[in-house]
């Protein structure tokens, strides 16, 4: 060793290890959160128990004008037990590369129709028309039964609201749905054509297809349905277009960058 060192030209202390202890690490002083934001926090998730952290957070932005990061959001309400409880059930195999949403509101509308099982042991049909691109529901029809003629005045209804006393331009609008009974009736497709409303229908067994709407069954149920009284359709029917307004004015959206979905449709119409 004394002789490669020697030819080399270098010291003996640069051969051999010496160790080095770590230098001390800098403590990082966690951020609390004051007592008026946690108020803030606790008040929306218990007006709204199923929203998660980037509606809350969204919400104490919006309305309180406080900005946070998701990670503050997230570690306070998982220390106060306010975070939602993830179910993964395993999907379909089959994939689907189509995309339902579109760009500029009033070009596509999709419909499905949902059960809501009442404590009486009744089922409730809830039919509804959302926008594919501003996501609000547009109309809405409820009852024990459901048909092609109720759809048919819910359609009315939707262009009523959207477009007047006029209908839409021809070519313009779509309307989504699956392959029901009540979607695919010959007089609602003649009315549709008369509307000047082009029908498009999924494939069979794909309601991945119409996914923007068995998405809203889901969170509608979750956020409204689930957390109210439901004794019977008459006390449930009472309180749906209550729960519609909150969804369309109130509830963010993730896919609209947070927005409501009355405040996208405002956007794009300002656009």
């Amino acid at each position: 060793m004394n002789r490669i060192i020697k030819i080399l030209g270098v010291a003996k202390s640069s051969i051999y290890y010496q160790s080095r202890p770590y230098p001390k690490r800098k403590k990082i002083v966690k951020k609390c959160l004051s007592d008026t934001v946690k108020a803030h926090i606790r008040s929306i998730s218990t007006k709204k128990s199923t929203y998660g952290t980037p509606r809350v957070r969204a919400i104490l932005k919006r309305d309180y004008g406080v900005t946070l990061s998701k990670y503050m959001v997230h570690r306070f309400m998982k220390e106060e037990d306010l975070l939602l409880k993830r179910f993964r059930t395993r999907g379909n195999s089959r994939t689907h590369t189509g995309k339902i949403a579109v760009d500029k509101s009033n070009t596509r509308w999709a419909s499905d129709i949902t059960s809501i099982k009442c404590w009486n042991g009744q089922k409730l049909r809830l039919a509804f028309v959302i926008d594919c691109c501003d996501r609000s529901i547009i109309s809405w029809k409820a009852g024990l039964h459901i048909q092609g003629c109720d759809i048919e005045i819910m359609v009315q209804d939707a262009i009523f609201e959207r477009f007047g006393e006029s209908l839409p331009p021809k070519g313009q609008l779509q309307l989504l749905h699956d392959n029901g009974s009540e979607y695919i009736e010959k007089n609602l497709r003649k009315s549709l054509k008369k509307w000047n409303i082009q029908d498009c229908n999924t494939p069979t067994y794909s309601p991945q297809s119409n996914g923007m709407c068995e998405a809203l069954n889901g969170t509608f149920k979750r956020d409204y349905v689930f957390e109210n009284c439901l004794d019977n359709p008459r006390v449930v029917m009472a309180q749906i277009q209550s729960w519609v307004d909150e969804y369309n004015n109130f509830a963010p959206h993730s896919a609209l960058k947070m927005k409501t979905p009355k405040e996208y449709f405002n956007f794009q119409i300002a656009a």
